[in-house]
């Protein structure tokens, strides 16, 4: 198992997209970043991460794509951990917290298109 590699992000700076296949995830030690989905080109924010909280993980555990767009809005430090460490962790789970885990997975997955979903309507609804 490699060693995280600690990572900076501009504020500004896109850390990945929408669609793209995740090579690695994060642990945020200083900054903040907001994950949007694109719906009818409009972003919008499905969540924000803090310090201490991991993002970019679900791509890596259920071999999926990004489902939201990672933006920093603030400058941003973090750990990036490589998939093969988490392909590590996942491989010497026990078979029955892998399943769990791919089952929670697609539950949150589900409801991030219907929560980008609904704020849409929201703000289409807001706009009059």
């Amino acid at each position: 198992m490699s060693n995280p590699e600690r990572k900076t992000f501009s504020k500004g700076a896109v850390i990945f997209k929408e669609g793209d296949s995740g090579r690695e995830a994060y642990l945020l030690q200083k900054g903040k970043v907001r994950i949007f989905k694109n719906v009818s080109g409009r972003r919008i924010t499905i969540g924000t991460v803090g310090p201490g909280q991991v993002f970019g993980e679900m791509a890596l555990l259920d071999n999926g794509v990004r489902m939201g767009t990672a933006f920093a809005e603030e400058d941003v430090t973090c750990l990036a951990m490589p998939k093969a460490n988490i392909d590590l962790m996942m491989n010497e789970a026990n078979p029955g917290l892998a399943t769990l885990v791919h089952s929670l997975l697609a539950s949150v997955r589900s409801m991030g298109e219907e929560l980008a979903l609904a704020r849409a309507e929201l703000e289409e609804v807001r706009r009059g």
